[in-house]
């Protein structure tokens, strides 16, 4: 996967301590994958309204009538902070700060996108145009968004939008774009 080079500050913290601590504070947390087919009756999702193209400029960067790949408004955060409170978040990753700046090298893969002043913000892990609900867990614990559904239907997991995880190892696998396995 190809990626950016960026350097990161530990802050005097070891590597050691600071994969425990994000996994600890992620474990907290868990969120579900992005992959979302195989779901007939799934309910609008909070974030449908970035499905209807008035809603594009918002987020996206223009120039004339033409989108720009990969460029960012910069008060997105913003604008998902109007629906999202940190206080409701709980423990999430930092936002607004730039892996570039320090001393550790790290590999950040152009599939998750950093705001247009190269800082972390909230879609670089998640993605608002992703399903809502999968059919597969994010995590082995992950309880169904659907306990009622009819019989013969899937269980349908809420996603949270994030960019990638796995039924078993949870959102581990995003970190480690990131962060490298420990």
């Amino acid at each position: 996967m190809k990626g950016r080079e960026v350097v990161y500050d530990m802050g005097g913290r070891t590597k050691g301590t600071l994969l425990i601590v994000l996994v600890l504070s992620l474990s907290l947390c868990p969120v579900p994958p992005v992959n979302g087919e195989g779901l007939s009756d799934s309910p609008a999702g909070p974030h449908s309204h970035f499905m209807k193209p008035a809603s594009c400029p918002r987020c996206h960067v223009y120039r004339g009538s033409k989108r720009e790949k990969g460029l960012f408004l910069p008060d997105t955060d913003t604008f998902c902070l109007g629906c999202h409170s940190l206080e409701g978040l709980g423990i999430t990753h930092p936002i607004a700060i730039r892996p570039g700046d320090g001393r550790r090298r790290l590999r950040v893969p152009t599939d998750l996108p950093l705001d247009n002043e190269g800082k972390m913000f909230c879609l670089t892990c998640h993605n608002a145009h992703g399903p809502f609900l999968s059919t597969i867990r994010a995590f082995v614990s992950q309880k169904a968004a659907n306990p009622g559904a009819p019989a013969g239907s899937k269980p349908a997991y809420r996603t949270y939008f994030v960019r990638r995880s796995d039924p078993v190892r949870g959102f581990s696998p995003l970190c480690e774009e990131c962060h490298g396995k420990r």
